[in-house]
């Protein structure tokens, strides 16, 4: 994936911590790590040198784009057109495939989708070659409705900026799963994205691929200072010879998680229309739960899972007060905010959930249970449901199979093997620490270890603010769950990437490491019933309710980001 750097380098992105692809570092290489990071930082503000079309991360919110179409009444159907869908639900194929790719990947929020008003005066000015924080009354990109041709990008990136028709898209030729994959990989270049084909390092001889092409004709070449995030990917949704998918590729899932994040912790999405679970934190008991873009205003969107009292929190900004997320049980169906009382209608349990990591992979144990772990392609199947269980007086959890037999194992040091095996051993003894304490990893429960602890089995572990998953002051390391690659210094030159089949490990604990992230991906279940949005439940405003808990309804799938 070729990304057009930005002209210097975000504050609020975080440095790389150069890592080994194998084994323990040793002394002398720890020692270096401190000269390694600032020296990888000092090269990261080189490396962000160029066009600059890439758009400004802040550490307060995602990268909010408005966007708008020139011309909506093109989209409806054609006279003598096979495909007689309304142009509403074509315009609504196109929001909802962002919302489910690139807005549910990372910190980004396409927003607006109405007539464009063509603001006369847009601040900062219009086709700026830097990165920009856009106004919130801009039209940032602007969409051109066309019948014929293919689809286009003539406003690549920041560039595309206020651009009248930046986005060009035909929704008049194939079908829905071509509408999407148009809008995906069009709105892939909005945010900096090159073609596949445009790397400096595309082989010449990928059968079915174009060879390497560099368009020189346009504004925005030559690129002086690429960054190639992972090996090159003719599966990316970037690449011509993708075969038009609908969907994101691990390593476009990655590519993007490096430069736009991955969600702040305590994100709770909806799949459906990447909406988050919102309540107003400073709200009067009773007040409705509801689902809203992922703006992360007011810490009104930021859950956080205790797995002392399995209660899911907020709280307002200042504010050391927890306000849960509470059943009504006048009829158990609505979803409120309330003042944490500890009740049956406040305990929530993670059940049936595959566990996402590096590249939107799920981790997942062998067709015959127990055995090593792998990343696989999500399907959902038995080998990838797990369940959270915690221990009510400590802040450890277990991750069992959904039959509650196999336990994820930690057996050795790091560099060992993360295991599925039957949850039989003796729960280990720990410091008590509120759930508020779980982002530092110096607060975190100490395990009461054995002289010899690579010899025992460890089933529980820390679920770590950021997403991680570990054991924390395991003798002298601080081991997490971990996908066996490069280090993410090498990651961002061109090397390595989530692709399935990679072995999970457990390593040592660096904060910023891709693949030591982890998220929860399905149901989430209170007094028997399942958490969902009402309606389509892709509406901000869509008010939050208990219904009975369906394997096959959308609305019942969460992702949880800690």
């Amino acid at each position: 994936m070729r990304l057009q750097s930005p002209g210097y380098f975000s504050i609020f992105r975080r440095s790389f911590f150069p890592r080994l692809a194998l084994g323990k570092p040793t002394p002398l290489r720890l020692l270096l790590v401190p000269a390694l990071l600032l020296l990888t930082t000092t090269l990261g503000l080189a490396l962000m040198g160029g066009l600059g079309l890439m758009w400004t991360v802040s550490s307060t919110e995602p990268v909010k784009l408005v966007v708008c179409w020139e011309n909506p009444s093109a989209a409806n159907p054609l006279v003598g057109e096979a495909d007689q869908t309304s142009g509403a639900q074509r315009r609504e194929w196109v929001r909802l495939a962002l919302k489910n790719t690139w807005e549910r990947e990372a910190r980004i929020l396409f927003t607006g989708w109405d007539t464009c008003q063509n603001e006369a005066s847009p601040s900062p000015p219009p086709y700026s070659m830097g990165p920009r924080r856009p106004g919130t009354a801009d039209e940032n990109i602007k969409i051109l409705i066309t019948a014929s041709g293919g689809s286009q990008n003539p406003g690549h990136g920041s560039y595309g900026d206020y651009m009248p028709s930046g986005v060009r898209l035909n929704l008049h030729h194939a079908s829905q799963s071509w509408y999407e994959y148009l809008a995906i990989h069009e709105f892939g270049h909005v945010l900096g994205l090159y073609h596949e084909e445009e790397r400096s390092d595309w082989p010449s001889n990928i059968n079915g691929c174009p060879p390497q092409s560099w368009p020189t004709s346009w504004p925005w070449w030559p690129v002086p200072t690429e960054m190639l995030w992972g090996a090159f990917d003719r599966n990316s949704v970037m690449a011509y010879c993708s075969g038009g998918p609908d969907a994101l590729s691990p390593k476009d899932i990655a590519g993007v998680q490096r430069y736009y994040q991955r969600h702040i912790p305590g994100s709770l999405l909806s799949l459906p229309g990447s909406l988050c679970l919102s309540a107003h934190a400073a709200a009067n008991n009773g007040e409705r739960a509801f689902g809203w873009a992922c703006d992360e205003a007011l810490d009104d969107q930021e859950w956080r899972f205790d797995p002392q009292t399995d209660a899911l929190f907020i709280q307002e900004p200042g504010s050391t007060t927890h306000r849960c997320l509470d059943v009504n049980t006048v009829n158990y169906n609505d979803v409120q905010i309330w003042s944490c009382l500890q009740g049956a209608n406040q305990k929530w349990a993670f059940r049936s959930v595959v566990i996402r990591g590096y590249g939107g992979l799920c981790l997942t144990r062998p067709a015959g249970g127990s055995g090593s772990l792998t990343m696989q392609s999500c399907t959902g199947s038995a080998a990838q449901l797990w369940r959270v269980v915690t221990q009510p007086t400590t802040s450890l959890v277990q991750l069992q199979s959904e039959t509650g037999t196999l336990c994820l194992t930690m057996r050795g040091g790091s560099g060992s093997d993360a295991l599925a095996l039957p949850c039989n051993s003796i729960f280990l003894p720990s410091i008590q620490k509120s759930a508020s304490a779980l982002s530092d990893a110096a607060a975190l429960p100490r395990a009461a270890l054995p002289a010899n602890p690579s010899a025992n089995e460890i089933h529980e572990f820390v679920m770590s603010s950021g997403g991680m998953i570990g054991v924390f002051n395991y003798g002298s390391d601080n081991l997490c769950l971990d996908v066996h690659d490069v280090w993410d210094s090498s990651f961002t030159t061109g090397d390595g990437g989530p692709v399935v089949g990679q072995r999970v490990q457990f390593f040592k604990c660096y904060f910023t490491q891709l693949n030591q992230k982890w998220s929860f991906s399905g149901q989430l279940v209170s007094v028997n019933r399942c958490l969902q949005l009402d309606g389509a439940a892709t509406a901000n405003g869509s008010a939050a309710e208990m219904a009975p808990c369906s394997s096959t309804a959308a609305q019942q799938k969460w992702d949880y980001h800690w």
